[in-house]
């Protein structure tokens, strides 16, 4: 389990230090440029995850242990909102049709409003990694990558599928919120569950999906940046 846990933070690193060197070396496209960005953020909001586990290990931050930093549900509950509304904006910047633009439009705005009223109204916040907004997220984003795909299969992109980066991106967004999502429907069950069994499925589910969405974005930005021109 621990083999898997690295894993992922290996995938994500590697991901995100490809992403640099190739808008360092290549010229691409600002969406592109953001979706680096993206996975930086990713990559620290993981590594600043890790920090309860440190409270705990290390005697000298126990002063931490009453203070909001002891749990990281508040981190990854943002960062669950920002993810979403990156991958939703991100596939809606590629789309040419202006009714699907504006459907992604305004289920962005709603989905950001529905965060706030969830946060505000409940107590999850600080407490757990939110599940309505992963069940909402996980949706929009299928209907943005079926907008994608639409308009692949109705142009020419479709005979070179291969070389664009939102192909890969569509691929591995996709796959880990799907098979990650009932996982956190069912997140209160593993958190009550005697069994170490249910949640070492869990663990294992989860970071494999997180591996394969990484590498899904790894290929696609070392495939798909080589046809740009080095500056």
């Amino acid at each position: 389990m621990k083999f898997l846990e690295i894993s992922f933070q290996v995938a994500e690193f590697i991901a995100a230090l490809v992403g640099v060197i190739c808008i360092i070396k290549y010229r691409v496209d600002i969406l592109t440029r953001y979706f680096v960005y993206y996975l930086c953020l990713s990559f620290i909001v993981d590594i600043v995850g890790n920090l309860p586990k440190l409270i705990l290990k290390f005697e000298d931050l126990s002063f931490l242990k009453d203070t909001f930093l002891a749990k990281n549900a508040w981190l990854y509950n943002t960062y669950t909102v920002i993810s979403i509304l990156f991958f939703v904006l991100y596939f809606r910047g590629y789309l040419k049709s202006d009714k699907f633009r504006k459907i992604l439009g305004i289920l962005a705005i709603l989905f950001f409003v529905s965060s706030v009223l969830d946060f505000l109204f409940t107590d999850v916040f600080f407490v757990v990694h939110t599940s309505f907004l992963m069940i909402i997220g996980t949706f929009i984003i299928l209907i943005s990558v079926f907008f994608y795909f639409f308009e692949m299969l109705r142009s020419e992109k479709i005979l070179e599928f291969s070389k664009d980066l939102v192909f890969y991106v569509a691929i591995g967004a996709s796959v880990f919120h799907l098979c990650v999502t009932p996982l956190f429907i069912y997140s209160s069950y593993y958190k009550n569950s005697i069994s170490s069994y249910f949640v070492e499925i869990r663990q294992i589910i989860l970071y494999s999906a997180i591996i394969f969405m990484y590498t899904c974005f790894t290929i696609g930005l070392v495939l798909c940046s080589r046809k740009n021109k080095s500056y």
